[in-house]
């Protein structure tokens, strides 16, 4: 695992030039009153945001691939894998997702979470016992903050639920935390998705197989019967995707402003360089503290190098290693000692 993330970073920075490249061709219309091509203006896509834990995060990189394919979708990814709604205090999105919106405006949010929700909930100096009386006010109380500050932002809102698990004792709280989830999202008139559902077997019951849209089985889940493969974040992707469409594909709402465009130009330009090639012709690439190496690999899982760079961005801790280097290019120094340590010797 440790190799991973440094692979993941080595292929976004290689990548990077041909992306640029790519992006300066124009589309051709009719010709210019000059006798030049005139560029042709592209319709604005629909911009989705994806929110969750470690699972939404490889949701999100499902939707990426399926609904970006088509070319009408812009995903953008914000994850923590430790995240959920019983512990605010270790990770609040009730704060956090305001500030999110605050520079960014987005057609359709996405949201799973739930998955880390199996454990106590502190309130003041009591510790709330998991689906007790208590706990399932606590937790009602932080989805209905989180809901108001989504609902609030205009955009339309789709809950997926927690999927099954292998663990029968963990099944079942994941069960007892999509139903209170489904309860309270269906009552505002929200669309929620039931992963439980569309993810056992027939007749109820976890499965690592399922049906992809050919009607084809395919193996979606990890052994460790929680985790996704690739077949199996795409195909909750396309479920996502599915209920989007539903009655029909939704329209964008109005472009960004002026100023959000030129700041989006902005940031997609300033790339950083990532790594260095060493004087044995190596590769070196930095990995920084501050974003794990599954977090990269699913940030940046399938997607092309200015998404998979900004997905990293969005999920850099602030002051990290990570917000640095990829921020602001700022590589951390080498250790004391190591061949590419040039500073003086005490």
């Amino acid at each position: 695992m440790r190799l991973a993330a440094p692979l993941a970073l080595l292929v976004l920075v290689g990548a990077q030039p041909a992306a640029a490249q790519m992006g300066a061709v124009p589309l051709i219309d009719s010709a210019g009153a000059q006798g030049e091509p005139a560029p042709q203006a592209q319709a604005h896509a629909i911009r989705i945001l994806v929110l969750g834990d470690a699972l939404g995060g490889g949701l999100g990189a499902g939707l990426s691939r399926v609904a970006e394919a088509q070319g009408d979708y812009e995903v953008s990814l914000r994850f923590n894998e430790e995240s959920g709604l019983a512990r605010p205090e270790v990770y609040d999105w009730a704060a956090t997702v305001p500030k999110i919106l605050e520079s960014n405006s987005y057609d359709v949010i996405v949201v799973m979470l739930g998955a880390n929700d199996r454990q106590v909930i502190r309130s003041g100096g009591d510790r709330l016992a998991f689906n007790s009386e208590g706990w399932v006010a606590a937790y009602q109380a932080q989805l209905d903050q989180l809901l108001d500050t989504l609902q609030a932002s205009g955009a339309r809102i789709v809950w997926a639920g927690p999927p099954p698990m292998k663990d029968p004792e963990y099944d079942a709280a994941v069960a007892a935390i999509s139903a209170l989830q489904k309860a309270r999202v269906e009552a505002l008139g929200i669309t929620f998705i039931d992963m439980r559902e569309k993810l056992s077997k027939p007749g109820g019951g976890y499965t690592e197989m399922a049906e992809d849209t050919s009607g084809a089985t395919i193996r979606v889940r990890g052994r460790d019967g929680i985790s996704f493969f690739k077949a199996g974040n795409n195909l909750m992707g396309e479920m996502v995707l599915a209920a989007l469409e539903q009655g029909g594909k939704p329209a964008p709402a109005a472009a960004p402003s002026a100023a959000k465009a030129e700041e989006a130009a902005r940031k997609a330009s300033a790339v950083p360089l990532f790594g260095q090639v060493l004087m044995n012709g190596e590769a070196y690439v930095v990995q920084p503290e501050g974003v794990t190496a599954n977090a990269v690999m699913l940030a940046g899982a399938g997607l092309d190098p200015a998404a998979a760079l900004n997905a990293l961005r969005e999920i850099a801790p602030k002051d990290s290693g990570a917000q640095k280097l990829f921020l602001r290019g700022e590589a951390p120094a080498a250790p004391r000692g190591r061949a590419d340590d040039f500073s003086a010797p005490e």
